[in-house]
């Protein structure tokens, strides 16, 4: 991880875009589900970004059939080939049920990478617009500069981001069983779809809901609040930690090495609600690199 932050703060020029971050975002997803060998492989994410692509027209676009036995293909090798100590190589040594399916899980770890890059490159935009959130963010990686390990306001910065702008906006749940409400009853395995902005900046339920502030998922006791940055119940992210980890941690490493400035930073002003969408892909920073004159 540190490799790639530092690689990253060094290639960069005067300017950090998402294709900047997420080049090399990725390049450290492969490296942790694959190991070291896979960093380059732009080839497996490519195929898997076109893949979604086309799932997303769903019955109106023909399966690219070829394609997909490519795709897992690769992803079965490098499984089987993924040194100890990586994602993959656990789950090949993991013994599992007869119909256990692994290669088709590794799929779904490497597109859950991508909303959490987003929501990263979405933190560094709000903490790069609020001065004093930035200056926890910057006392924190100074004081943990040599382990970037427990980040607990990073991570709060991470949770914020998708708290205010969710990764995923429309959840599917189930019921377990029947549920009254005022207009009648909700019979048992009914399908409910829960559009989580409303949740997450729910009037009179959230504390400041328009507001950027991630000292609310300081405290453990979250009270009352419907927030499911990475949901909850029996269907809750088991990736929850691991990804928190790398996000807070990956933060931490770009913040030592550069001062960000958000170019056109729009409605992030922290005297205003905030907008209710974010588009990371046209977010700018300039960059200063930390112990430079800015040139």
């Amino acid at each position: 991880m540190e490799e790639e932050a530092k690689q990253l703060v060094t290639s960069v020029g005067d300017q950090l875009t998402w294709d900047d971050f997420t080049r090399s975002w990725y390049r450290l997803v492969r490296r942790v589900v694959f190991g070291d060998t896979a960093a380059d492989n732009h080839e497996l994410t490519d195929m898997l970004t076109e893949l979604r692509a086309d799932a997303n027209w769903a019955f109106l676009k023909p399966r690219k059939r070829k394609l997909r036995a490519k795709f897992f293909a690769a992803v079965e090798r490098g499984m089987r080939q993924a040194p100890p100590g990586t994602l993959a190589s656990i789950l090949a040594r993991a013994e599992e049920p007869g119909n256990a399916a692994p290669v088709e899980q590794i799929p779904q770890w490497l597109f859950a990478f991508d909303p959490a890059g987003m929501a990263t490159f979405r933190a560094l935009a709000a903490l790069s617009t609020h001065p004093d959130a930035i200056t926890r963010a910057t006392a924190e990686v100074a004081k943990d500069a040599s382990a970037h390990g427990h980040l607990p306001w990073l991570r709060a910065c991470v949770l914020e981001s998708l708290r205010l702008w969710p990764t995923t906006p429309m959840v599917l749940r189930q019921t377990t069983r029947s549920v009254a409400w005022d207009p009648g009853v909700m019979p048992a395995s009914c399908g409910v779809l829960v559009y989580a902005p409303y949740f997450h900046r729910q009037e009179g339920k959230v504390p400041n809901p328009h507001s950027y502030t991630p000292e609310r998922w300081l405290n453990d006791d979250d009270g009352d609040w419907a927030l499911i940055p990475f949901s909850e119940g029996p269907a809750v992210c088991p990736g929850r930690y691991l990804v928190l980890m790398l996000t807070s941690a990956f933060l931490s490493h770009l913040l030592e090495g550069m001062e960000l400035k958000l170019e056109r930073p729009g409605r992030l002003n922290p005297d205003q609600p905030l907008p209710g969408t974010l588009n990371n892909y046209s977010l700018r920073f300039s960059v200063r690199r930390r112990g430079r004159s800015s040139s």
